[in-house]
């Protein structure tokens, strides 16, 4: 179980999904204060995510498949407002997303995303393609991300990363 970033990072060391430090590179403050600036204030678990693995986290997830790290979700953030607003111009039915809606992860483009409301955790949602339909993925941030170590464990133990 993942209940807090100290444990998160032990089981990042513990299944090799990290191998050292070198894998594991966080954001700085000062990184994260600028997103805050543009989006809210994030929730203290993302946070702290972002200060442990915002730039790199060892085996856990490709950068081919999942828009994940700092550099991409800040062009992702970035994308997907102006794309929400172009098909909203050209007529077609989607969703806005709330002003303090802040994209963690995409993979094809669709998001997950929180909303920057300063909260000490917060539930995860998932936009699917249709521009429409927002669903729950998560109840809490560390939940969401355990499941990503949990896949990243999978494929691991299969040989595939």
């Amino acid at each position: 179980m993942i209940n807090n970033i100290q444990e998160l990072r032990e089981r990042l060391f513990a299944s090799e999904i990290v191998k050292n430090e070198q894998d594991l590179q966080g954001c700085t403050s000062e990184g994260i204060a600028y997103i805050e600036s543009k989006y809210g204030v994030l929730p203290r678990t993302y946070r702290e995510i972002l200060g442990l693995l915002g730039h790199s986290g060892g085996k856990l997830v490709s950068r081919s498949e999942f828009e994940f790290y700092f550099d991409q979700i800040i062009k992702m953030n970035e994308w997907r407002r102006e794309s929400l607003l172009e098909s909203i111009a050209e007529g077609d039915e989607c969703t806005t997303l709330p002003d303090n809606a802040f994209c963690i992860c995409a993979r094809n483009g669709d998001p997950w995303f929180i909303i920057a409301d300063g909260q000490d955790d917060c539930s995860v949602y998932f936009l699917h393609d249709d521009c429409i339909t927002i669903k729950e993925a998560s109840k809490s941030v560390m939940d969401w991300i355990k499941g990503f170590v949990e896949d990243a464990e999978y494929w691991i133990r299969k040989g595939l990363r």
